[in-house]
């Protein structure tokens, strides 16, 4: 009988998102440092990158959470005394 591995959440949204933060946070200081700011960012850029920061923080700890269940149900952790004579 074949089990077959249930889905995996997978969430490279978080990923994208942080790196878009961290990008408008470079571009809101550029203009910050010449007078301007981006009319959608009312918050400082350090709070963009503290936001990016618990993203990617979030979606390394989801990714260590699939590797560490990949290992566990491999092939290692099958039951061999059942397949003794």
């Amino acid at each position: 009988m074949i089990r077959k591995a249930p889905e995996l959440f997978t969430a490279p949204v978080f990923l994208g998102t942080g790196f878009l933060l961290v990008a408008m946070a470079i571009i809101e200081k550029g203009l910050n440092i010449v007078g301007f700011s981006l009319p959608v960012v009312t918050v400082f850029p350090r709070q963009l990158l503290d936001w990016s920061l618990v993203l990617v923080t979030f979606e390394i700890a989801i990714t260590l959470r699939q590797i560490a269940y990949r290992l566990d149900s491999g092939p290692e952790s099958v039951d061999v005394s059942a397949h003794t004579n």
